[in-house]
Formats: C-alpha cells, sequence, structure tokens
C-alpha cells in the first residue's frame, strides 16, 4: 500500500486566509522565495513553479511527488523552522536556515 500523495504547499489555501493585498504580496513573496531555493537546489520534479514571467504561480500546489526525497525531508524537518522565524518578522531574503538545513539532510 502506497501512502497518498499529500499536498506539502498550496498557494491558494494560503491565499484565501485573507484577501488583504499585503497578505496576498507576503504569502507570494515568501512561496517564490521558497520555490526559487527548491528548484536552484534540484529538490522539485515534474513541476514549473513560476510563469513566464518569473513569478510564483498563484495557483500552485506543491505535492508529495513533486519532491525528491530531500525535498520532503525539507519540508518536515526546516520549513516549519524558516516561516516561524519569518513569522516573527526575519528577513525573507535570509535563506541561511534552508541552506543549513539542506546541507544536513544531505550529510546524513
Amino acid at each position: 500500500m502506497s501512502e497518498s500523495d499529500f499536498t506539502v504547499r498550496s498557494v491558494p489555501m494560503l491565499l484565501s486566509r485573507n484577501k488583504s493585498q499585503e497578505w496576498r504580496d507576503i504569502v507570494l513573496l515568501r512561496s517564490g522565495m521558497l520555490m526559487r531555493f527548491l528548484k536552484t537546489h534540484n529538490l522539485l520534479i515534474n513541476v514549473e513553479p513560476f510563469d513566464e514571467n518569473g513569478n510564483v504561480k498563484d495557483d500552485l500546489v506543491i505535492k508529495k511527488s513533486h519532491l525528491t526525497d530531500d525535498g520532503l525531508e525539507l519540508f518536515k524537518k526546516v520549513i516549519p523552522g524558516w516561516s516561524q522565524y519569518l513569522d516573527k518578522g526575519g528577513d525573507v531574503n535570509n535563506i541561511n536556515r534552508l541552506i543549513k538545513g539542506l546541507e544536513k539532510i544531505r550529510n546524513q
């Protein structure tokens, strides 16, 4: 019996939580930074997170099957902490947590 192909990030769901433009901008900025990181480090499979203008797609849904094993581990172990850092006012451009977390995963 195989595991289900669950959703790990849904931009439409995040956008639906608040209708303000400020919230929309935050969600798209954070999602864009995260998707650039995942794409740069070859953690995505068979999914293009950006539109023709280089913006994260506002209908983007990332499923388990869209991630390498390392990418899935990043969502389980590292991204929650990065998100908490951002929620407390951290700089979205500071991806050191993601970099260090991926290095740790890859060196296990």
